[in-house]
């Protein structure tokens, strides 16, 4: 089976993945951002083509698509743009200009949100999300296993979610040890940075909130 796990980036797609890794089921699993990756100094056009991802889902396959409050994706995102991909991009404005950026702004976070809801609508994906799994990792990640078609005894679902708390991962991190890219400091920042819902609270302004709701209004709605 073709298993796919797409999340925009900074949704907080390292905690499922550090879950299913423990797990020993990663492996199973492509995870990616479906074009609109953060990582080219050269700033390639983010793939937000309805019609094209519509077609390329219709093939078989189950996809999981993690989908995370977009003012705290976007307030997660700036730090990631500023700190580990400083060496990539020289962004050099607040988080104000981040969230209006025509490359890195909100706009583009909210389409691909809406497309992929859309998708999921449709059954062509399994929509989970970040608050979703701080409110219960371990029923979540049941819930990603059987769409899946995998397994793991609720002992080792429990050893699991508990060995992915946030304090864990970040003293995996700092250790050095682990194996992958994805779970080591980079340019001197971590990628655990708070692990928390509605952090975004503590850094953008009325304006910035605002301008978020204006481009969707449900954000409002769902604080």
């Amino acid at each position: 089976m073709d298993r796919q796990f797409v999340s925009y980036p900074k949704s907080g797609r390292s905690w499922i993945r550090y879950v299913l890794h423990l797990l020993e089921l990663e492996n199973k699993i492509n995870f990616h951002h479906d074009g609109c990756k953060f990582s080219d100094p050269s700033k390639p056009p983010l793939a937000l083509d309805f019609a094209t991802r519509l077609s390329r889902y219709r093939e078989d396959g189950r996809v999981v698509y993690l989908r995370r409050d977009p003012r705290d994706v976007m307030v997660s995102l700036y730090f990631q743009i500023k700190g580990r991909m400083r060496d990539v991009f020289d962004f050099q404005g607040d988080i104000s200009a981040f969230i209006r950026d025509e490359y890195f702004g909100a706009a583009n976070l909210i389409e691909f949100d809406r497309q992929w809801r859309e998708l999921s609508r449709c059954g062509l994906a399994l929509c989970i999300s970040y608050e979703e799994c701080h409110e219960n990792l371990a029923r979540v990640i049941r819930r990603l296993l059987i769409w899946y078609e995998l397994d793991a005894s609720d002992q080792a679902l429990r050893a699991a979610c508990d060995g992915a708390s946030f304090q864990s991962m970040r003293a995996m991190e700092l250790s050095g040890e682990f194996a992958q890219p994805w779970l080591r400091p980079r340019n001197g920042a971590t990628k655990t940075r708070r692990g928390v819902v509605g952090g975004y609270l503590d850094y953008l302004s009325a304006a910035d909130l605002a301008f978020l709701e204006n481009l969707n209004p449900a954000i409002g709605a769902s604080s």
